[in-house]
């Protein structure tokens, strides 16, 4: 909050906007339509049991946009959050672009290449960029834990659950 003087020199508390809140706020709700939506145009299940592949999202999008509705209700009321000691010493104008642009590129990388590439390839190179950009120091350790990830989720879905993930050129 910013002070101001009065013409008789007393200081006033004037409110900002906390615009900040305001925009988690309304990306949350945002994100809790859209995933949502994407439940409800989800086919109907066939199964016995009639949970199909929109239950969860519906769920999610149910609960995302109740989350967002009670912070928006917070913010509102200008109940808003405090930073905790050790967050005040944080210096924001340090910020490493270099890593939060690699962890960028790993998520652009599985978008644009999974139904290509393949499922276990894209998610093998997306964990070893993100792993990279935080820190990792063995290179080919990180290569390979992030392809034996991929491969072990890869077949649980695939030959166990019985849920198809992009084979991509390794064709499985």
């Amino acid at each position: 909050m910013a002070d101001t003087e009065t013409a008789s020199g007393e200081a006033v508390q004037r409110r900002s906007i906390p615009w900040g809140e305001w925009a988690i706020s309304a990306s949350l709700l945002a994100i809790g339509v859209l995933v949502l939506l994407d439940g409800l145009n989800q086919e109907e299940s066939r199964s016995a049991s009639g949970v199909g592949a929109g239950f969860m999202p519906k769920v999610v999008g149910v609960v995302l946009i109740a989350l967002s509705v009670a912070l928006i209700a917070q913010v509102a009321r200008n109940r808003l959050g405090r930073p905790d000691e050790a967050e005040g010493d944080v210096d924001v104008r340090s910020t490493r672009w270099v890593p939060v642009a690699l962890c960028v590129a790993a998520a652009l990388v599985f978008v644009v290449g999974v139904e290509t590439l393949g499922y276990v390839i894209v998610s093998s190179v997306a964990f070893w960029l993100t792993a990279w950009a935080v820190g990792a120091r063995s290179v080919w350790r990180t290569a390979v834990i992030g392809a034996a990830l991929a491969l072990v989720v890869y077949l649980s879905f695939t030959r166990l659950l019985d849920i198809a993930l992009p084979a991509g050129i390794l064709g499985f």
